[in-house]
């Protein structure tokens, strides 16, 4: 009777143990929304197309363009964002290059439905490479998360606007050739 219960106990704490594991390893629910801000840039205007709403901002080669937006844990578990992934989307005149919290701070920590304004910074550079017509969008970024002081992720979240910008003439891309732009 008592190794009958000693086994019971056992397989029972074992099953425990097995679903607080999954319930911390699974992957991070965040959720991004507004109110959202720009700096970097000399103008910036919102719209909306077809149920897109577009960030629109002048491009400045060499200049580094902060966006603010809020970020909110929609799961259940607390979790600390860590930054930046090394692999984000492809896009032809940013360059992701830092995430920072509130303050400035590297390290942003959500509890479960907690929300906090995290600014990414985009670099921008190389209009001598497109079309003065062409331009460029950044949708989303790659945050870099930690669980239970354990588990790290990559979460995928898409920005709450859509960032764009055009590249400028060739008056405005100092570094542009009369061979160096394609037509167009």
């Amino acid at each position: 009777m008592w190794r009958r219960s000693a086994l019971l106990l056992a397989v029972l704490a074992l099953l425990l143990v097995g679903g607080g594991v999954a319930v911390a390893r699974s992957a991070p629910s965040l959720k991004t929304g507004g109110p959202t801000a720009v700096s970097g840039t000399e103008a910036t205007s919102v719209f909306t197309i077809a149920g897109r709403t577009i960030r629109q901002i002048r491009y400045a080669d060499g200049g580094t363009l902060r966006y603010t937006f809020g970020l909110t844990n929609t799961g259940h578990l607390p979790l600390t964002v860590r930054g930046l992934a090394d692999d984000q989307p492809s896009t032809r005149l940013f360059t992701y290059t830092g995430l920072t919290g509130p303050d400035g701070a590297g390290d942003v920590h959500l509890g479960p439905g907690e929300t906090a304004r995290l600014t990414l910074a985009l670099r921008m550079g190389g209009c001598e490479t497109l079309s003065a017509r062409a331009g460029a969008f950044v949708t989303e970024v790659v945050l870099r998360t930690e669980q239970a002081g354990v588990f790290d992720d990559e979460v995928r979240v898409t920005l709450p606007e859509e960032v764009h910008t055009g590249s400028p003439r060739e008056a405005f891309c100092p570094r542009s050739t009369a061979t160096s732009r394609p037509p167009g």
